[in-house]
């Protein structure tokens, strides 16, 4: 196969993920915060993976390794981001990208292990959790981009992780090389169309809205809300939001779609469209959390219940532990819950 072919093929990836981040870059800050790191990362693999990059100043090559290295945690922050609505980074991500980092730019062949392991293990929870929480993502589109993520990262992804792996620090063959390429630049090509011609409100489905956030750490948090947007008359919304303002369903902590809906007696695919819908939420987790958050903010501002314990108040609402419910309550408010009480001049007992 002539040299020709790859380089022709990787020049036509670079350029589709480039107009992907110029269209993603006018888009939402979310959509920017999601989609921006994996576009640019995988544009630093493009560069790195060509035999042509050996020729590049020191400092264009340390940015284009660094880039090619930090694909996988970009993989995983999509998936993070996108796919679970979530936008904090959990201690062990950082201790996997710093150990990415480290072995990624240390000469030796523990290193090159290690870095590997580390890359296939981002993208395998990546594809874990693309699966895992697809029973929770209450946006059609959403759910069906699961499925075409999870087959072409997983069958593209982890084969190049194994080939790099086997292949060590000597190059692929020219067709081997050709074919990763042409597998890129197709789904890119194929990215592209969807976002931009195919589907107008692509990136509306994927990211959605940025959530509200509170105007002031100092705001003091309403009441529960009998319905989270304007319902409108509807029986459905109506015996769902009986079954959790009267009912308070959203205690059972192991509360899921699937037991709501046959609580409700309706089918999932149903209550998946009233939750969204009607209400706006995108994923399950984050609607019974709605509730939840709002007995404990309730409670949080009654001085009656300034002894009590927020692990006692959170585990009174549903929450199976302390850690969702404060990652939950500084997701709404940009702050703990403990921080949210001091200013209050609460004098919580000790949890």
């Amino acid at each position: 196969m002539p040299d020709s072919v790859p380089l022709l093929l990787r020049a036509v990836a670079v350029s589709f993920a480039l107009v992907l981040a110029v269209t993603v870059a006018g888009s939402t800050r979310k959509a920017r915060a999601a989609m921006l790191p994996m576009l640019l990362c995988l544009v630093g693999y493009l560069i790195r993976s060509a035999p042509e990059s050996a020729g590049l100043a020191l400092p264009a090559l340390l940015i284009v390794h660094v880039g090619a290295l930090l694909f996988p945690v970009a993989l995983w922050w999509l998936v993070h981001n996108a796919f679970e609505d979530r936008t904090d980074l959990p201690w062990l991500a950082w201790a996997g990208l710093v150990v990415l980092l480290i072995s990624g730019l240390t000469a030796g062949g523990v290193s090159t292990s290690m870095q590997k392991a580390t890359a296939a293990a981002f993208v395998l929870v990546a594809l874990w959790r693309i699966w895992a929480t697809r029973s929770d993502d209450l946006v059609d589109g959403r759910r069906a981009a699961r499925g075409w993520l999870l087959a072409y990262a997983g069958l593209h992804g982890l084969v190049i992780l194994a080939v790099e792996l086997a292949l060590g620090d000597s190059p692929p063959p020219s067709w081997l090389d050709a074919l990763n390429q042409g597998a890129i630049a197709l789904a890119l090509g194929v990215a592209l169309a969807f976002f931009v011609q195919v589907d107008a409100v692509a990136l509306q489905t994927l990211l959605g809205d940025e959530p509200p956030k509170a105007t002031s750490k100092e705001e003091v948090p309403s009441a529960p809300s009998q319905s989270p947007g304007d319902c409108g008359t509807n029986p459905l919304v109506d015996r769902l939001l009986a079954a959790m303002t009267v009912d308070h369903v959203y205690r059972d902590a192991e509360l899921s779609l699937k037991g709501l809906a046959h609580l409700l007696a309706m089918p999932e695919y149903r209550l998946r469209e009233v939750i969204n819908h009607r209400l706006g939420f995108r994923n399950f987790p984050a609607f019974i959390n709605h509730y939840r958050l709002d007995e404990v903010e309730q409670k949080m501002v009654d001085p009656a219940f300034d002894r009590r314990p927020l692990l006692t108040l959170a585990l009174e609402a549903g929450f199976g532990s302390i850690g969702p419910f404060n990652r939950a309550f500084r997701e709404r408010h940009g702050i703990t819950p403990t921080s949210f009480r001091q200013q209050r001049g609460a004098t919580p007992a000790a949890s």
